[in-house]
């Protein structure tokens, strides 16, 4: 040590009017502080012993003080520090240690069941919107059943999860009949405690039978959505191009009558972006649904189809709908704040279920560590000899900071960087020159660190 200290690489400056804001990006803690302060911290731009940041100083007590206190937090460091070779070795560490917990301390305990590609819609973002009928798969009752049986594997007497997706996937409401029946019967050999239950439906193929049985069984049901008749019908289409709103409001219809507990699902898009904020206010105030979850952008060809800065300035103005309704809306900036309130990094954070970790089961029975896509075949694993090591903890629990300008970010503790998904499609397409996410995570954390601040 040579005495002298500097600003930490991991500290950001914000401004809002004549307030201050002080974010480690690599704590996530946020110190707010005056003018006063600021220009104390700002004396470490360059390196500079204590005793002589103080002579500058008028009150050397306060001072004093002020500076011994953001050495403790990691705001100011020692000039001989090495934080990013530090930044490595700590997250190489942790992620050893996350790999040893896997299958002890945490578990695959969730699969999200694509029973079936088929679906009546042809929406214009869908995955399977460009499928011929005669390729598209429904999953076997023979590979569920082995689903079923390898999350009761991993997680004896304990809870599960299970979300039927699709295509649609009340296409084989037989599947899920199925499985319920399957998974009541292993709760009364003990083999299970219990289970939860999700589907996400666009409900037009709900009925009175089906929409019992889901109340009956506890299912959350999503139901996707995205606005009013002219806004859902740009995307949400039948394969003739007819729109499909009265249809999804006759499923929706059903499952109220039956009181089901329903979510309404919003996928942004490049037709609907500057319109999302007032088609979850529709959704609350017209159509009288209180919980809606917005889906985050997919890295389509490498990146998002729809505009970072765009999206970021919706959700925005969605906590605000939600406030003023007293509804919840639940958004890919959602983790933004919880990261920044809990001061919990989010680096290595793919798809987990409470404290383990979901997956995909995909209509050609085989494990995707992935939850929206089981397209890339090298890290797929096979139900009958599933593994976390190999294919699966390298997806799961891969190396944040994937670019050299992540731990240069504000946001590199929340984002993480580009997920496993993004780096194989951009592997696929090249990387794009502009992302998308990087533009969200600048625009939204800014507005992030002042929320709730009076």
């Amino acid at each position: 040590m040579n005495n002298q200290y500097q600003i930490s690489r991991w500290v950001f400056f914000y401004a809002q009017k004549n307030n201050f804001a002080l974010l480690n990006a690599k704590s996530l803690e946020v110190l707010y502080v005056d003018a006063e302060v600021k220009n104390i911290v700002r004396l470490f731009k360059k390196p500079i012993s204590i005793e002589v940041a103080l002579k500058k100083e008028t009150n050397k007590t306060v001072a004093k003080k002020t500076i011994t206190q953001l050495i403790k937090l990691g705001y100011l460091v020692d000039s001989d520090t090495d934080e990013l070779t530090d930044l490595y070795k700590e997250t190489t560490r942790e992620l050893d240690i996350r790999k040893k917990s896997l299958g002890k301390d945490t578990q695959l305990n969730s699969l999200r069941v694509v029973l079936t590609e088929k679906c009546p819609f042809r929406c214009q973002y869908c995955f399977v919107k460009n499928k011929k009928d005669i390729s598209l798969t429904d999953l076997s009752w023979e590979s569920l059943k082995k689903g079923i049986d390898l999350l009761i594997k991993l997680n004896p007497k304990k809870g599960i999860e299970l979300q039927f997706f699709g295509g649609e996937p009340l296409v084989r409401f037989d599947l899920i009949q199925q499985a319920v029946e399957y998974i009541e019967e292993q709760i009364i050999k003990g083999k299970i405690k219990q289970v939860h239950y999700g589907i996400t439906t666009n409900g037009a193929l709900v009925d009175d039978k089906k929409a019992k049985f889901l109340k009956e069984k506890s299912f959350l049901v999503s139901v996707s959505l995205d606005g009013w008749k002219e806004l859902n019908d740009l995307n949400r289409q039948f394969a003739n191009k007819e729109g499909t709103f009265s249809h999804i409001l006759r499923g929706l219809e059903i499952l109220k009558k039956h009181h089901n507990d329903i979510g309404i699902l919003v996928t942004p898009s490049k037709t609907n972006i500057d319109q999302l904020a007032d088609a979850c206010e529709y959704i609350i105030k017209d159509l009288k649904f209180k919980f809606i979850t917005i889906n985050t952008p997919q890295p389509v060809n490498g990146n998002w189809e729809v505009d970072g800065k765009k999206f970021s300035l919706q959700l925005k103005k969605c906590f605000k709908v939600a406030e003023e309704n007293n509804a919840v809306i639940n958004h890919f900036g959602t983790r933004t704040l919880f990261a920044l309130n809990e001061k919990l990094p989010m680096a290595m954070s793919c798809s987990k279920f409470g404290n383990d970790y979901t997956a995909t089961l995909s209509p050609d029975g085989k494990v995707s560590p992935c939850i929206v896509s089981w397209e890339h075949p090298e890290s797929l694993n096979k139900l009958d000899n599933f593994s976390y090591s190999g294919n699966f903890s390298n997806w799961k629990l891969a190396n944040p900071y994937a670019f050299k300008k992540c731990v240069s970010c504000p946001a590199m503790n929340i984002c993480g960087g580009p997920c496993p998904l993004e780096l194989f499609e951009m592997k696929k397409h090249g990387q794009p020159s502009e992302h998308e996410r990087c533009k969200f995570f600048e625009d939204f954390l800014k507005w992030s660190i002042w929320y709730g601040q009076s």
